[in-house]
């Protein structure tokens, strides 16, 4: 026969009394069960026997646990030579395990705290990494793009002769065309919005600031587009005129050819310069154009092959650096070029 027990009613009054005392019971119940639990002794080992781990570490291709270990190096012998070596190397291995916000932390620590150490211009290239691999797409936030900017640039300042300064190089070339097809990105839709003064400031940008670009032949192209919107022909024909001199062969040529070959030509005030007063000073001829912008490119000049050079310190034994030179694929469209003589100069100044 099974056990039948009574049950207990508890009033409302009777239960307010006990609630005061379930929280007191409560927390004596875990302080009793934490008491029990023993806490893991700090053990003190060796500096070399951490760090010899942290390498092996790192070429089983555990980096977070290769962070840590390096850590601990500078927690246990912070005074010691390899503790140094060990922030350094607890920043690559944060970089290696994508945990850039870590990585940068470290470096910064490292570069304020050894602004001469001779591997600071590895600290710098580095943190320029880290935010290399954070590059996003052009229609995202380029902050990650103007910070790797920056920290590349630094190194080209500081170290102008580290074997990291050619690599940076080719970066920096990158971040500038990721950043120009984002002034690209904007542009156009200012224009598709008919905002036509808002996108010739930013194909101007482009232009201007990101003339060894890929994307310079399209913004003089859009260029056209906008100030014949406004009306402006003679910008108008100036800027196809660059385009012209500087990508005869591009598709954004002809693109810009059919746009203004019916365009009434610019009528010419004749000026006589025979007569001319005696005090007039000798006219000097004006200041070519500044070096690098697109009308004072010749046709078909390339920047010169560089290659990459071996990214690590060698006092630190550090694997091979991960490969990051495939980040320019959403940069935007570059223009195919092909041969195509129209003798658009010759037809546009009547020649």
């Amino acid at each position: 026969m099974p056990l039948s027990f009574p049950r207990i009613a508890l009033s409302p009054r009777r239960l307010r009394r006990l609630v005061p005392l379930a929280a007191p019971l409560a927390l004596f119940a875990v302080a009793a069960c934490s008491s029990d639990e023993k806490e893991a002794p700090y053990i003190e080992r060796p500096v070399e026997q951490i760090y010899s781990e942290a390498g092996n570490a790192i070429d089983r291709g555990e980096y977070q646990k290769a962070a840590l270990l390096f850590g601990a190096v500078e927690q246990q012998h912070p005074y010691s030579t390899w503790a140094m070596r060990a922030e350094l190397m607890a920043a690559y291995a944060y970089y290696q395990a994508n945990k850039y916000e870590e990585a940068i932390g470290s470096l910064d620590r490292f570069i304020s705290l050894h602004p001469g150490n001779p591997n600071v211009a590895y600290a710098y290239y580095l943190k320029g990494l880290c935010y290399y691999e954070q590059i996003s797409d052009v229609r995202r936030d380029q902050t990650p793009t103007v910070q790797s900017l920056k920290a590349l640039e630094e190194v080209i300042r500081r170290f102008p002769t580290s074997p990291y300064a050619r690599d940076a190089k080719l970066k920096i070339d990158l971040t500038r065309d990721h950043l120009a097809g984002k002034e690209m990105d904007i542009g156009r839709y200012y224009q598709s919005v008919g905002l036509n003064l808002a996108a010739m400031k930013r194909f101007r940008q482009v232009v201007d600031q990101y003339q060894s670009t890929s994307h310079v032949p399209e913004a003089l192209h859009r260029l056209v587009e906008v100030y014949l919107s406004l009306g402006m022909l003679d910008e108008a024909r100036k800027a196809a005129a660059v385009l012209g001199y500087n990508y005869p062969g591009s598709d954004w040529y002809q693109n810009t050819y059919d746009l203004v070959k019916d365009l009434p030509k610019p009528r010419v005030i004749p000026v006589n310069l025979t007569a001319q007063p005696a005090d007039t000073p000798t006219a000097t001829p004006a200041a070519g154009p500044r070096a690098g912008a697109p009308v004072a490119a010749p046709e078909g000049q390339t920047a010169p092959a560089v290659d990459k050079p071996d990214a690590k310190p060698a006092d630190l034994k550090a694997p091979d650096q991960k490969t990051t030179d495939q980040k320019a694929d959403d940069k935007g469209e570059k223009p195919r070029q092909e041969s195509k003589d129209r003798g658009f100069l010759g037809w546009l100044f009547g020649d």
